[in-house]
């Protein structure tokens, strides 16, 4: 587990997970195209479905924790951080 317990790796986990989660799952629920993403910023469903794409990089986080691997979580957050901003951009 030690292998595991380095900031960059939690960063870049963390950072490209909601966007692979978001690219693979956006045609099975919306059933448009991915260039059709602007039309659906002004959604109210849009936001709970980019929390919904949010929510494996809270598993591996939740992991890294219940196994002490604290630098992991480091990197997980500070990973996060872009997609919470930019959550916080678009919905206030």
């Amino acid at each position: 587990m030690k292998k595991l317990n380095k900031i960059w790796i939690g960063l870049l986990i963390c950072f490209v997970l909601p966007l692979l989660t978001f690219l693979a799952t956006w045609t099975a629920v919306s059933h448009t195209p991915i260039s059709e993403v602007y039309t659906w910023l002004h959604a109210p469903v849009f936001m709970q479905y980019l929390l919904f794409c949010m929510l494996p990089d809270l598993v591996f986080l939740f992991w890294a924790y219940k196994t002490d691997s604290f630098s992991f979580c480091r990197g997980g957050v500070l990973g996060l951080t872009p997609y919470l901003c930019m959550l916080f951009y678009l919905f206030t």
